[in-house]
């Protein structure tokens, strides 16, 4: 008969051969962040490693993507144990060989057969007279049985069912006889038979007959890594017959007594409602069971309250730790917020935290011996202080946390980085003294701390971002916008060629002061990207000379931390001819088309300054100022050069365009106007018309910019109003220049221009 488990499929302690039922699994997506980016409290200094999987995690089951294995968790151990037990008549490699690979059941079933039949198996190798090689072997006849039933294989989709083979009857009576028949002294190998039993039966169709076969045996077995695990079949079995009462008290021992099952226990632990959980923690055989309750209902339900329980009954207990670690990385993911962190200056109100628990922390520190790890409580109180401006109590806390720190880097690392954002916090100028006092610590922070690998897991990264931009709101609010922006770059700064000019002269600066040198080496952008971002803020202000200046000084070689010069700088190439005016716009088509003249940003301003030259000296003003009109055209969005625009500053390389840069990489001012110029200066109907045609584009263009992307009602299906504009150089094109061989172009590459004439014969 087969059995059929619904819903949440029991997860199980078998070891070494044995997958559970079931075993989820987290994939980590692809930009993951990690914890720090808004948290700068970091567990992993203040709990050891069986609480990791148990830290706050907020997108997560389990902290940090853990997951359970029960494949291959304990295959090191029990390869030693049984190669200890053998003295040495197997090789380790041979042992781990008849453990774990499926192609040695072949040899086991000629070696056991051997054994029953009192021959010698001289194919095998194996010294089978020897008695433990013979218990080995009688082991492995069994366990590759029961094996066989505990790893059922089903499909990662069905969620919903799951339909599990049970172990044969035959079998399981035979491995109870067998063990029951051991009356020799041998209590290794007593010990793993006896565990065989338990998982043969936890796997049967009578998965009950586990509870009365352990109550009847267990006070026999060593409290070894078996026993934890039998005591997490015993939870299994409780579990599946819906005796949560009972699974959970075994669950509680688990976490308490055995860390390395405290993930597996925490997972299978059924979380109860307040009442329930009174009556079990009541059950309990002692405190420490009691607080392992209900530090795992804490988990689920409330740390908070777990933690003022277990305090009560146990102010000593290690699961303080992991518990208050996640009430303070709650409170932080309520207050942080990577992306805004400038809208949150400090203090935040205390209705933003969960302030009653604070207070009681603060109670708790009135007799800090009571606890096992003062230093954490010290440093939780402090950081939630500092949140709401109690900066006093903050730094005070930090002092009694450093001296009960015994000296661990990670914990000595965030007290110094707490005391560090209290005093920044603090700061209402910078002045020199300011300076001297916080540069050792900045240093630290900034260049010692990324490089440091005993501080591996340490949570930096936010407190680096929000120290920053606090002191760039500092600073302007004390009227230095340079020093604001170099401690936090902000948009829109280069726009002001003066800022810009000022900034020049900032990162040029030979005697720098040692505060000035270190955020200067912060400050994301090298000088290439200002002159670039200033040359083309001047070309689209149309101040050619400042442009071909700047962009003059954009020189690769000065940009000591960038290697595409694809994209970026005065030598970039152009990926089509800017100067060409198509019919159709397609950058595509113009990026491969063939150019006898390869345009580089410093060439194409300086093409663009000698063409603005021969327009105000009369010289051939259409054909000058088309080209100029081209080129505006072609260095917007809409043309075949946007990598003229590309630059680290002005930061745009989609579709989007920011609001900011919208005139400049959307506006069509000065394309119009030279093409106006053009049309001034046209000479015959052939130029009129390309220059109308030209200037049509230039006005669907505005339309769309101005009007139609701005209007979420404007369009509907079938609308020909809006489908089909009646642009005025259309007009002109038909109504004046239908005769010109240009208007045939047109006619044959644009579709649009063909629907516009149909239409207007109606």
């Amino acid at each position: 008969m087969k059995k059929t488990f619904l819903k949440k499929l029991l997860l199980v302690f078998s070891g070494l051969f044995t997958a559970g039922f079931g075993v989820y699994v987290y994939g980590c997506a692809d930009g993951w962040w990690g914890y720090s980016y808004i948290s700068s409290f970091t567990p992993e200094a203040f709990a050891d490693e069986s609480y990791q999987p148990l830290f706050y995690a907020p997108d997560e089951k389990f902290y940090d993507y853990a997951q359970l294995d029960y494949i291959d968790k304990y295959n090191e151990d029990i390869i030693g144990e049984w190669h200890g037990y053998l003295k040495n008549k197997l090789t380790r490699s041979e042992v781990a060989y008849f453990l774990l690979n499926d192609t040695a059941q072949t040899t086991i079933d000629k070696l056991y057969i051997a054994l029953q039949s009192k021959k010698p198996a001289s194919d095998a190798g194996l010294p089978i007279t020897d008695q433990h090689v013979k218990n080995f072997i009688t082991f492995l006849h069994f366990a590759k049985q029961i094996e066989a039933y505990s790893t059922n294989v089903f499909s990662s989709w069905n969620y919903e069912e799951r339909v599990i083979e049970p172990t044969n009857e035959n079998l399981v009576r035979k491995v109870e006889a067998y063990y029951q028949s051991l009356n020799n002294g041998d209590d290794f190998f007593r010990n793993r038979m006896w565990f065989q039993v338990l998982k043969a039966k936890f796997y049967s169709d009578d998965q009950a007959s586990v509870i009365p076969f352990y109550e009847e045996t267990i006070h026999k077995q060593p409290k070894n890594a078996l026993y934890y695990r039998a005591i997490g079949y015993l939870g299994g079995t409780y579990y599946n017959l819906g005796q949560f009462d009972k699974s959970n008290q075994q669950f509680a021992i688990l976490f308490q007594e055995n860390a390395a099952k405290r993930h597996e226990a925490l997972y299978n632990f059924k979380p109860l409602s307040p009442d329930s959980m009174q009556r079990q923690v009541q059950e309990a055989p002692d405190n420490n069971i009691k607080a392992s309750l209900i530090a795992m209902n804490g988990y689920y339900t409330d740390e908070a309250v777990a933690l003022k329980q277990i305090y009560e009954l146990a102010p000593k207990s290690p699961h303080i730790d992991f518990l208050i670690t996640r009430w303070v990385n709650r409170q932080e993911y309520t207050i942080n917020d990577y992306d805004s962190q400038k809208q949150h200056p400090l203090p935040v109100e205390k209705t933003q935290i969960d302030y009653e628990t604070l207070l009681w922390l603060g109670n708790m520190l009135q007799a800090p011996k009571k606890l096992s790890n003062p230093a954490l409580v010290y440093l939780a109180y402090g950081y939630i202080n500092f949140y709401i401006g109690e900066y006093e109590k903050a730094a005070q806390s930090y002092t009694n946390a450093y001296k009960r720190s015994k000296g661990k880097p990670l914990v000595r690392a965030q007290i110094r980085l707490l005391n560090l954002m209290n005093s920044i916090a603090q700061l209402r100028s910078v002045t020199p003294v300011d300076e001297n006092k916080l540069l050792a610590d900045l240093n630290w922070l900034y260049k010692e701390v990324p490089k440091d690998t005993s501080l591996i897991s340490f949570r930096y990264e936010y407190a680096s971002q929000w120290i920053k931009k606090t002191l760039a709101r500092v600073y302007t609010e004390t009227d230095n916008p340079l020093m604001a922006e170099v401690l936090n770059s902000e948009d829109g700064y280069y726009d002001d060629p003066a800022k810009g000019a000022a900034m020049e002269n900032f990162l040029l600066k030979t005697n720098k002061s040692s505060w000035e040198n270190l955020f200067a080496g912060l400050y994301p952008y090298h000088l290439s990207d200002i002159y670039e971002s200033r040359a083309i803020y001047a070309y689209y202000q149309n101040r050619l000379d400042d442009a071909l200046s700047l962009m003059q000084k954009a020189n690769l070689k000065a940009a000591n931390d960038y290697t595409d010069a694809s994209i970026y700088y005065r030598d970039a190439e152009l990926r089509g001819n800017p100067f060409n005016g198509r019919i159709k716009d397609c950058n595509d088509c113009d990026h491969v088309a063939p150019q006898s003249v390869k345009y580089t940003k410093r060439t194409f301003l300086q093409k663009v300054k000698e063409l603005q030259t021969n327009v105000n000296q009369g010289t051939d003003v259409y054909h000058n100022a088309l080209l100029l009109g081209n080129a505006f055209y072609n260095t917007s969005y809409f043309g075949n050069a946007r990598v003229f625009y590309y630059n680290q500053i002005i930061d745009e390389y989609g579709n989007y365009i920011a609001p900011k840069n919208q005139p400049y990489l959307l506006g069509m001012d000065h394309a119009q106007k030279y093409y106006t110029l053009a049309l001034h200066a046209a000479t015959s109907d052939e130029q009129r018309a390309k220059v109308s045609y030209l200037l049509s584009k230039i006005e669907r263009n505005n339309f769309y910019r101005t009007v139609y992307l701005q209007r979420d009602d404007y369009y509907w299906p079938g609308s020909d109003q809006v489908m089909f504009k009646e642009w005025t150089g259309f007009k002109a094109l038909k109504d004046e220049y239908a005769h010109t061989d240009y208007y045939k172009e047109v006619i044959r590459e644009c579709g649009y221009f063909r629907s516009y004439i149909q239409q207007s014969r109606f």
